[in-house]
């Protein structure tokens, strides 16, 4: 018989106390656990910057936008929306790209046609969930015209564009967006043509090219100019504006300067020991005109007569030129980029390519703008925004193709952009902030 007296009631009631203490810690404790094993609050990566679309077409195939983005290292996918009208959202259409990359796409197809202009957003994605949508960027394709390489292209400050290129094509737009290129080609200068610029004094464009070749014009109708007075014919290379004459640089150390309205030249003499040296490209401010070359060649003089010799910032080929207010800036092969404010002491930059011929840099022929966007282009399609930031910001452009000329529209009114021209025909566009 069993028999539960007092001491046993004690020691049973202590035991059950005891489980009960064990139980609340063993819950305790499983709280603990389970708040630890909570995923952590969403971290999304951040809105994607610098958006880009580079809006072209060569003869080669389809016109098309190509919309880029800076890398943020805490995404791991993109989402590019699209629309015909401002106001894109995340119920707009997705683009399917044609090809794409970590960090573009290409838009095109029956959704891209001529002189439409088109609406992009971005938007970046991680574990952590997705980001808000970019700044909205718009991009309007215009088809080539040509199948030959375009070299240099400018801008008029109001209406028109100049494009020109090989075999002595001459394409002209009013704005290479919603316009269309229109072939406006001298029949008398078959000859290749490399470089054109604006003078507002004379209303007119000048282009320059092989063979001595001069050519004045207000975009429609065209002039060549007579230099029959000038021993031997030099391949000129680029032309600008001095104020009250054009000032011409070619092969074989040629520099040429004319009357106000470019219609009579003469020779100037840039000094010993540059007879085989090519000079690609010039440009002036209110005080110097400089000239730049193969070899690292530069050239300054302050009245277009005397001229000195510089020392030697880079060896490479130095192949454009641009003054935009504040600074020249210089580019040529191996990725060169050059900085003076006046153009005696130069500061080299690393604009974050490889092993890039930069060809051209912006152009301001109808005049400086406020805030004047740099950049230039060059080989395998590259364009380098801000090439002198250390590095500069890269943008896809969706074309291995030589880029030859770029000049910046900016009306004060609508956004402004580049306009960039290139081999087989590329004519492209690219709005900037």
């Amino acid at each position: 018989m069993f028999t539960n007296n007092h001491s046993d009631r004690a020691r049973l009631a202590l035991l059950a106390g005891s489980l009960l203490v064990l139980a609340a810690c063993s819950s305790s404790n499983n709280g603990s656990n389970s708040s630890q094993n909570n995923p952590p609050p969403a971290n999304p990566p951040a809105a994607p910057v610098t958006v880009m679309v580079f809006a072209g077409d060569d003869d080669s195939g389809d016109i098309q936008n190509t919309i880029s983005w800076a890398l943020d290292p805490n995404a791991t996918d993109y989402t590019v929306f699209w629309a015909n009208a401002p106001g894109v959202t995340e119920n707009s259409n997705v683009v399917v790209p044609t090809l794409s990359g970590t960090r573009y796409v290409v838009h095109t197809g029956v959704d891209v046609v001529t002189g439409n202009t088109y609406y992009y957003r971005v938007r970046a994605g991680s574990a952590g969930g997705t980001s808000a949508l970019s700044d909205e960027v718009a991009g309007t394709p215009q088809q080539s015209a040509t199948n030959n390489s375009l070299n240099d292209v400018a801008w008029n400050g109001v209406d028109t564009l100049v494009a020109v290129g090989d075999s002595g094509v001459i394409l002209t737009s009013p704005n290479a967006t919603t316009d269309p290129w229109v072939d406006v080609s001298l029949v008398a200068v078959p000859q290749q043509l490399t470089g054109v610029t604006w003078d507002n004094v004379n209303s007119q464009f000048l282009i320059v090219g092989a063979g001595n070749t001069v050519v004045t014009g207000d975009g429609s109708n065209w002039v060549q100019e007579d230099l029959s007075n000038l021993p031997g014919a030099d391949n000129l290379q680029d032309a600008a504006w001095l104020g009250d004459k054009y000032i011409v640089v070619g092969n074989n150390a040629t520099i040429l300067t004319s009357n106000v309205d470019g219609s009579l030249w003469e020779a100037q003499d840039p000094g010993p020991n540059l007879g085989t040296t090519a000079f690609n490209a010039v440009a002036a401010n209110d005080t110097r005109i400089v000239v730049v070359g193969t070899n690292g060649t530069i050239l300054t003089s302050t009245d277009n007569v005397t001229w000195a010799v510089q020392p030697l910032a880079e060896n490479n080929d130095l192949n454009d030129i641009t003054w935009d207010g504040s600074q020249f800036t210089v580019v040529g092969s191996n990725d060169t980029v050059l900085t003076s404010a006046d153009g005696l002491t130069w500061t080299s930059h690393i604009p974050g390519t490889s092993d890039i011929n930069f060809v051209a840099v912006t152009q301001f022929d109808s005049g400086l703008v406020q805030d004047p966007v740099l950049s230039t282009v060059g080989s395998s399609g590259t364009l380098v925004i801000d090439p002198d930031a250390d590095p500069g910001a890269i943008v896809h452009t969706g074309t291995n193709r030589q880029l030859g000329g770029v000049t910046l529209v900016d009306d004060g009114v609508t956004p402004r952009y580049l306009v960039i021209v290139g081999n087989d025909g590329t004519v492209a566009t690219a709005q900037v902030n």
